[in-house]
């Protein structure tokens, strides 16, 4: 079905297809507008805050890192896609703080270091 934007211009563009079966506009424009976000990251906190309040999220899905939708939790394109290896991000980042989720070498990446339970 291609993407589908919010009419307010700030929510998640939706894709219905895996991005290997995009066509090639709607790549581009999914590129060109999440491209930046990674380019101009300072930290993890600071691209997970930005994805978040664009609707997206980082997430690892069998060991890739990806972003997925927000409210619907499906992955929407891979680091790959963008452009982006995960070693780059973590020599430009440091690395990333995740929690491992499920058994499919899955798991979610936070802002901030979970404090100890007492």
């Amino acid at each position: 079905m291609g993407i589908q934007e919010h009419m307010s211009g700030t929510g998640p563009i939706l894709v219905r297809q895996a991005s290997t079966e995009l066509d090639c506009e709607s790549a581009a424009l999914l590129r060109a507008s999440i491209r930046p976000i990674f380019t101009s990251a300072a930290s993890w906190a600071g691209l997970t805050d930005i994805l978040r309040d664009k609707g997206y999220r980082l997430a690892f899905r069998q060991g890739l890192l990806c972003i997925t939708d927000r409210a619907t939790d499906e992955r929407i394109c891979g680091l790959r896609f963008l452009g982006f290896e995960l070693a780059e991000l973590v020599r430009r980042l440091g690395r990333p703080i995740v929690v491992a989720r499920g058994s499919e070498a899955d798991g979610d990446i936070l802002t901030a270091r979970p404090t100890p339970a007492s």
